[in-house]
């Protein structure tokens, strides 16, 4: 009687066992299905997400740009009281390229890329020079304006400044805190101080000893004076720092609206139309990479 218990109970457990054994095997094989099933979606969704920031702009038909509409030649209201410049021109020759209507939304240049970071436009346009810092938080489409930095001085100073480095201690205007004159200021010892009353009080400071240089884009400056029509100031054109590529910034990440406005800035750039407007409003074709071997340059 005991042996056949016992042969009974051995029956039993080995059943038991074959039992989980099975039921483990099928579980397990379920389980890891569902996990990969699951994990593969997850894969998708991080991989294979739609990158929608033309498609939305084509969606709608228009492309909203972000820009001071203060900073002549390059973004400003004519006596018209018509927002144009160089960059603002440039924008809409690229509009008519891609097959849609332009919405300017001018405002604080402190202001733009903070607009930008916040989905309030697609991208900004302010001769905005590609930096590592914006690199951070912004794509940059391809370069359509090459320049650097130089000062507007007393006629009377211009041989006081052999180069970039004799504005050491000196006191300097700019046209804002945040730009990249401003760092430049401060990286080089100059005592920098920003104007939020333009730029005609900016030069007037300059004639009456208020402060002694202003800081900004070679181009900018030149075309400043000769807007300004005052012979008691020039551009210390020896003074040659900071070569600065200019781009349009847009939100990281939103890559195929980059590669559209690259696109069509390299086909303007290809017929001319850059060089025309370049030429229009700031002087000479600032298209094409210049020669930066007589550059000072600054590593900020």
């Amino acid at each position: 009687m005991k042996k056949i218990l016992s042969l009974l109970l051995i029956t039993f457990l080995m059943l038991a066992l074959a039992a989980c054994g099975e039921s483990e095997g099928d579980g397990s094989s379920e389980e890891n299905g569902a996990v990969a099933d699951q994990t593969e979606e997850t894969d998708t969704t991080e991989t294979g997400e739609e990158d929608t920031s033309w498609a939305n702009v084509e969606a709608s038909g228009k492309i909203v740009v972000g820009t001071s509409g203060t900073y002549s030649p390059v973004t400003y209201y004519n006596d018209d009281n018509e927002l144009t410049g160089f960059d603002v021109e440039l924008v809409r020759e690229m509009a008519n390229y891609l097959g849609v209507d332009v919405e300017f939304k001018t405002m604080d240049f402190d202001g733009i890329l903070p607009a930008l970071r916040n989905g309030q436009i697609d991208f900004a346009t302010n001769d905005f020079a590609i930096t590592e810092e914006r690199l951070e938080t912004f794509d940059f489409t391809v370069p359509y304006k090459y320049s650097y930095g130089s000062i507007i001085v007393r006629a009377e100073d211009v041989d006081k400044f052999e180069s970039a480095h004799d504005l050491e201690g000196v006191d300097v205007a700019l046209g804002s805190l945040t730009s990249n004159y401003a760092r430049f200021a401060d990286y080089i010892g100059a005592n920098g101080t920003a104007y939020d009353g333009g730029v005609e009080a900016i030069l007037r400071d300059v004639i009456n000893g208020n402060t002694d240089a202003y800081l900004n884009d070679r181009l900018v400056l030149t075309r400043t004076l000769e807007s300004f029509g005052d012979d008691r100031l020039a551009v210390a054109t020896q003074v040659k720092y900071h070569s600065t590529s200019s781009a349009m910034p847009v939100l990281k990440g939103n890559e195929a609206l980059v590669e559209r406005l690259s696109e069509a800035i390299e086909a303007l750039i290809a017929d001319g139309t850059v060089a025309r407007l370049s030429e229009e409003f700031l002087g000479e074709d600032a298209s094409q990479p210049l020669d930066s071997s007589e550059v000072v340059e600054f590593d900020f």
